[in-house]
């Protein structure tokens, strides 16, 4: 199987040499030398501009305000239309994106950022007014509620001059780049938003990012054109993007596999060899920071007893799931969080092992068992048969569970509402938006964070303080030390069953070119381009 990504070419500049030849006059009635011959001129290789990518992906944005945003289909989206100050890359840091520097200063609370010149894709100037509108957003609770805890640290913001401008926080915080490198405080331009308001911003929005909202017809597609005032000299190479929602996998590979898309996401693990073996097609697959679990509300008994907890972790057969659901493409996950920066591959995960889960059965509070509905994405084959397995396994513990499968937009209104036990999602529905772990931490440790342990109710007092440990310094043994410690306890303590370690499965066609998944999940389309 081809797993390597693929790469931009080089550009080769060929400086062609001019011969310029002069006759020669003889005064004995020679002939004029002939000419040389011209040496052929050779077109340079490297990205072609031009041309319509078709991208088939398997979900579709919920709204394209990056307040508010929640999904990765959002997300995806999101950041092909906005910049901001800092972005993440295949660089293990964030680097400069509409902040083309920075100093540090106060022992690092204040931070200043040298802006750029860069415009929005209407050609206005992306102002400092425009950046601190955004910041400030960002940083009020009440505005960016989903996720507070990543703004909570700032003070203060303030323009300094056109092109300075300054964020003073409270308390040092080890993750604020990483934070900035979100989606969530996306530059938005002030006066345009306030014009338009949130929901008609929200329907089509402009930012300074490479592409531009020219069409969505939510159901269908969203079509994206190039931002012809890209602060990016020469980017994007192609014209227009076409995202197509195709949520039924095999219409979505038989796009790619009939030319009607390049690309295609999130191919089904079965299909990976088939589809890899067909000409002119390439399944690229990638680490990235996602994962796959099963939550539990711990809220609700007998699931707020963790013998019960790890009971049901110990019935998973995690191995055995592995090689027939997902053909070897993940790791089995050794944390309730996906491997990010301070991941610890020393803890141990859940091995198969019924024996200490009947023991762990007799000594809970229901050691007969209970019964207990497990939400999942309805129409897909293998959280389907995942479900099933566990189904089987669990009840040899007394655990009967009924499978409800739903839409995932129902899912999230069911399991937001805290009156579910379990639920589970696939695994391309939950990545790490930021390089770091603080911001996973917080949506799923931090019980006081704003998400309620991603609404599983688990309320470590230890697991908060490790997490706010670590967010309020720079130093970087003491937020390594700190992540390790909560990996160890949430493993102990087990709110969710954690599965897999997933990587990203690509379907595209050959003749497209400079196509990579981030380790945060997303895609650079301002570097892909296609070949003739």
């Amino acid at each position: 199987m081809k797993k390597h990504l693929m790469s931009i070419l080089s550009v080769f500049i060929l400086l062609s040499l001019v011969f310029v030849a002069f006759p020669v006059w003889a005064g004995n009635g020679e002939e004029e030398a002939p000419l040389p011959a011209e040496e052929p001129i050779v077109e340079p290789e490297g990205p072609r501009r031009g041309g319509t990518i078709h991208f088939a992906r398997d979900s579709e944005p919920a709204t394209l305000n990056p307040i508010g945003a929640n999904d990765n289909a959002s997300i995806f989206a999101l950041v092909q239309i906005f910049d901001t100050l800092v972005e993440s890359t295949h660089a293990p840091d964030p680097q400069p994106a509409i902040a083309e520097s920075w100093k540090v200063s106060d022992g690092g609370l204040t931070w200043t950022f040298k802006l750029r010149k860069a415009r929005f894709s209407n050609g206005d100037p992306v102002t400092a007014e425009d950046v601190k509108f955004s910041i400030d957003r960002f940083a009020d609770p009440d505005v960016n509620s989903f996720y507070a805890g990543f703004g909570a640290m700032i003070e203060s913001t303030e323009i300094i001059d056109a092109s300075t401008f300054r964020i003073n926080l409270h308390t040092v915080n080890g993750a604020f780049l990483d934070y900035l490198s979100t989606f969530i405080p996306s530059i938005i331009p002030k006066k345009i938003y306030q014009e338009m308001g949130d929901e008609a911003f929200s329907e089509k929005p402009i930012g300074s990012g490479p592409f531009k909202v020219t069409e969505w017809t939510r159901g269908e597609k969203l079509i994206l054109d190039r931002n012809p005032y890209y602060w990016k000299e020469g980017l994007p190479y192609v014209d227009r993007i076409i995202f197509y929602y195709v949520p039924d996998s095999n219409t979505r590979m038989l796009r790619v596999e009939s030319g009607e898309a390049h690309i295609a996401t999130e191919v089904p693990y079965s299909e990976i060899d088939r589809l890899d073996a067909i000409r002119g097609i390439n399944v690229v697959i990638e680490d990235v920071m996602a994962w796959d679990a099963i939550w539990f509300n711990i809220r609700i008994p007998p699931l707020d007893d963790k013998n019960i907890r790890q009971a049901l972790n110990y019935a998973t057969p995690k191995e055995a799931m592995l090689k027939t659901l997902l053909h070897g493409a993940g790791d089995i996950a050794n944390h309730v969080i996906a491997k990010v920066k301070y991941w610890d591959p020393s803890v141990p995960a859940y091995p198969y092992d019924m024996d200490k889960a009947k023991a762990l059965m007799a000594k809970s509070k229901r050691p007969s068992g209970f019964s207990m509905p497990m939400l999942i994405v309805a129409g897909d084959p293998v959280e389907r048969q995942q479900a099933e397995i566990v189904q089987a396994e669990w009840a040899k513990l007394g655990v009967k569970i009924t499978i409800d499968a739903v839409d995932v937009g129902t899912i999230w209104d069911r399991w937001l509402s805290s009156e579910e036990m379990c639920f589970t999602l696939p695994g391309n529905a939950l990545s790490s938006d930021a390089l770091s772990d603080d911001n996973l931490a917080l949506v799923f440790f931090d019980f006081t964070a704003g998400a309620q342990s991603f609404w599983t109710g688990w309320n470590n007092p230890k697991a908060i303080e490790l997490v706010q440990k670590a967010g309020k310094t720079v130093d970087e043994d003491v937020r390594t030390e700190a992540f390790h410690e909560v990996q160890r306890l949430v493993m102990e303590e087990a709110p969710a069953v954690p599965l897999f370690f997933t990587k990203a499965r690509t379907a595209i066609q050959d003749s497209v070119k400079g196509f990579s998944t981030l380790p945060v999940k997303w895609w650079n389309l301002e570097d892909v381009w296609l070949e003739e």
